[in-house]
């Protein structure tokens, strides 16, 4: 009797070391995807919106190419997805909505237009939407946008002036990013200065 009772106390104690390393073998392989996913959001937010602020561009000269430069939102134009016959400026909002997303609005000029005097107000004028990515975890600190001048100085404070939107050479996009903090995974952070190579490059026929 004693010998079986030895036995099964072994066993109790092999067992309970198994299954210690069995689920912390889990929580590592789920932590690796984790991790995984994140990178993948990441990479593809960055790619996004570092590709659309590149075409920023000002509608004429002495203007600036933003509307808006906030901590987590920027408007501007660009020469995005003109199309064939007017090959103006579009208006471009990149934002985080209140769910952690990035999302990318795209407005082309109102028909009543005149170049290079481009409006982008009537409300019959529907921009295109699209949802970029998800679990964006930035905080106060980390501002998704940052807005630099030519002297690589950030521009503050945010949202920026009129003067200061004169003023941006470059954007730095910061993103920290986690889907869920489980197992203690922590943000996947992704930086890049984006360069703005067509501010001063005017595609617009008049």
């Amino acid at each position: 009797m004693f010998e079986i009772v030895v036995t099964l106390a072994v066993m109790s104690i092999v067992m309970m070391v198994v299954y210690q390393g069995v689920d912390s073998l889990t929580g590592a392989v789920t932590g690796t995807e984790r991790r995984l996913t994140n990178l993948g959001e990441a990479r593809t937010l960055m790619d996004t919106a570092s590709k659309d602020l590149r075409t920023a561009v000002r509608l004429q000269g002495g203007t600036s190419a933003f509307v808006v430069a906030n901590d987590t939102e920027v408007t501007f134009y660009a020469n995005l997805l003109p199309n064939p016959t007017v090959l103006a400026p579009r208006q471009v909002h990149i934002y985080v909505d209140s769910q952690s997303q990035l999302v990318e609005e795209v407005r082309a000029p109102d028909a009543s237009s005149i170049a290079p005097n481009y409006t982008y107000v009537d409300p019959n004028n529907k921009p295109t939407v699209r949802f970029v990515g998800r679990y964006i975890a930035n905080d106060a600190a980390h501002p998704v946008f940052s807005y630099l001048d030519t002297d690589g100085n950030v521009l503050t404070p945010t949202p920026l002036s009129a003067q200061n939107l004169l003023a941006i050479n470059s954007v730095r996009i910061t993103l920290m990013i986690r889907k869920t903090a489980y197992a203690g995974t922590d943000f996947t952070t992704l930086e890049n200065t984006v360069r703005l190579p067509n501010m001063d490059y005017s595609a617009v026929i008049t």
